[in-house]
């Protein structure tokens, strides 16, 4: 069982390193890496003291997924990576960065809906990061981004696709009782 906890344990600072390194100015720092421990408390609350069925979860878990391939396609299309970096007092992200980090990102969310689907805690911490960051932190994000730059940033129109079944997820999974 205590594995169950260390391994997301690690995989929170490892990604708290990562986005510390890969980050432009501050721009990965204030926005993904406080999303960090939010989701490995949420976590503990939830997946790690109660498996959720996963039929109550998969379904709006692929659908926020799919959101997020159509949000990332607005961010690509409009140029966030040439903005985000020096929003936050950074440079440009290289553009094979940003759309290998997005690739890369996508690859463990579908770990984490494996995780959902085979009862695999550790991997559920990744789905947690999806829902808490993904999901709904990014709309968050997004309208300060157009806040601060006083108009249109990338992103802004779909990243409100996945606020709804962000906020279900996350009752789902705090009133899971186990199965």
């Amino acid at each position: 069982m205590k594995k169950n906890l260390i391994i997301p344990c690690i995989m929170a600072i490892s990604m708290t390193v990562l986005f510390s390194m890969l980050s432009e100015g501050l721009s990965l720092i204030v926005t993904f890496v406080p999303a960090i421990p939010i989701s490995l408390w949420f976590y503990y609350k939830t997946c790690y003291k109660h498996l959720p069925a996963s039929g109550q979860i998969i379904v709006l878990y692929l659908l926020g997924l799919g959101f997020q391939l159509l949000h990332f396609a607005e961010e690509h299309a409009f140029g966030f990576d040439k903005k985000f970096g020096l929003l936050f007092h950074g440079h440009p992200y290289n553009h094979n960065l940003f759309v290998t980090f997005n690739m890369c990102a996508y690859f463990l969310f579908i770990l984490g809906a494996i995780g959902f689907l085979n009862s695999i805690r550790p991997l559920m911490f990744i789905g947690i990061f999806f829902i808490v960051y993904g999901m709904l932190g990014n709309a968050v994000g997004h309208v300060a981004f157009c806040l601060a730059a006083h108009g249109y940033f990338p992103g802004i129109y779909t990243c409100f696709l996945n606020v709804i079944p962000g906020v279900m997820l996350l009752k789902r999974l705090n009133g899971a009782n186990g199965r």
